[in-house]
């Protein structure tokens, strides 16, 4: 590996891995209402290391290096505006070691990711703001990854953080862990993070690659150390941590040696990950009990996906019981269109479509590319190629990464 690609790489694992600790290292120093000069600090650190390590090389501790250049970023930010801001607002004094000092009950929550995860999903911020928030600055997701994880466009994103942002400075919140007894009250926005922050990994929103599987390893990581801690282990966070194995144990068979898409009923011999496999049925077994939640059906619905490439009647009928009751909990555009699919395989093409038509006027599925592919295939089999070209063409409009829209292009392409 040159020097340059390595610098590269390593920035790269900067970025995807350590930013988010970075932020919230700072972000203990000014509090969460000042996120924003935490995040400049640690781009500009980030911007320096690209400047200075292709030249002088890489330090011995690339993290400790990045900090200290942040931390001295921070500090002028803070001179610069100092100021424009009111006495009372002012930032508490830095004190020795402040930046990597553990938070009051770090000890129940080791790890520096999810205390900032946890820190995020502030009471004051509505869930809306809380998942957006959490995904920006802990997940490290740029706008515009969010507003794909969200179905949300850009500008609409943007507006939720300034909002999220001056409502955490209004209230001087600060960078901390919540007491043991709160931090149910803040599982289900993190566990929606989560949940976003795997797929992001599983479909990409941007850059080459069809998916990020350090992404997805990071989702199913996080939701683990969560299981690890009785006053945050739940069936609920089982039934997450088995759809994120069983997903997981797909990944490689989605590309070729090429990095082009493979369509599920091509990947015959694709074979899933018998340890990811084996992991998702322990966790999925554990998540049993008397309560049913979207989370268990979304694993079930996986586990069938990963059992087999090709579904037979036996499974497709499966899939359609539990896409039922997927929408009966959990209404929603998206889960709605997968309900399409179950019930393609199970009554045909015809009935699908006309499932499928109430789904046009949905305002999120207007920009989703699934929603044009899905509607593409069910016209393929019905004879229909010419209706079913310009449907995939449409999805490949919308396709957000090369596999995908090459993919999408070929199945116009085939239709004529």
């Amino acid at each position: 590996m040159s020097p340059a690609t390595q610098v590269q790489a390593t920035l790269e694992l900067a970025f995807r891995q350590w930013s988010s600790g970075l932020v919230a290292a700072l972000a203990r120093r000014v509090g969460l209402g000042r996120l924003d000069l935490a995040e400049d600090a640690v781009q500009f650190a980030m911007l320096q290391a690209a400047r200075t390590w292709g030249f002088h090389g890489i330090p011995e501790q690339p993290r400790a290096w990045l900090l200290r250049v942040a931390a001295n970023r921070l500090t002028d930010l803070l001179r610069q505006r100092a100021p424009e801001v009111p006495e009372e607002d002012s930032p508490p004094e830095e004190t020795p070691g402040s930046l990597e000092e553990p938070t009051r009950y770090a000890a129940e929550l080791p790890d520096d990711a999810l205390r900032l995860l946890f820190a995020c999903c502030h009471p004051a911020l509505s869930r809306e703001m809380q998942v957006t928030l959490t995904l920006k600055v802990a997940c490290g997701f740029s706008v515009r990854e969010v507003a794909a994880a969200l179905l949300a466009d850009e500008p609409t994103v943007a507006q939720r953080l300034v909002r999220a942002k001056r409502t955490l400075r209004t209230c001087q919140a600060t960078l901390e862990v919540p007491a043991p007894e709160a931090l149910p009250e803040r599982l289900g926005a993190v566990g929606s993070a989560l949940y976003l922050l795997f797929n992001e990994g599983y479909e990409a929103s941007e850059g080459h690659d069809l998916s990020r599987s350090e992404l997805c390893a990071e989702a199913l990581r996080l939701a683990e150390v969560l299981l690890s801690h009785p006053g945050t282990a739940t069936p609920e966070g089982h039934a997450l941590a088995a759809l994120f194995c069983f997903r997981a144990a797909r990944l490689p068979g989605r590309v070729d040696a090429r990095g082009a898409f493979v369509p599920q009923e091509a990947r015959e011999g694709a074979e899933a990950s018998p340890l990811l496999m084996a992991r998702g049925l322990r966790h999925l077994r554990a998540s049993m009990g008397q309560v049913l939640t979207p989370l268990h059906l979304e694993a079930e619905i996986s586990l069938v996906h990963a059992k087999t490439s090709a579904p037979g009647p036996e499974d497709s009928a499966r899939l359609l019981v539990l896409y039922d009751a997927l929408l009966e909990l959990r209404p929603s555009p998206i889960v709605a269109l997968g309900r399409v699919v179950a019930l393609g395989r199970v009554r045909g093409p015809a009935a699908a479509l006309e499932a499928l038509g109430p789904l046009r006027s949905e305002r999120v599925l207007r920009r989703y590319p699934y929603r044009f592919a899905v509607e593409g295939m069910l016209l393929e089999q019905v004879g229909e190629r010419s209706r079913a070209a310009d449907c995939f063409r449409q999805a490949a409009a919308l396709a957000r990464t090369p596999p995908q829209r090459e993919y999408l292009l070929a199945r116009a392409r085939a239709c004529g």
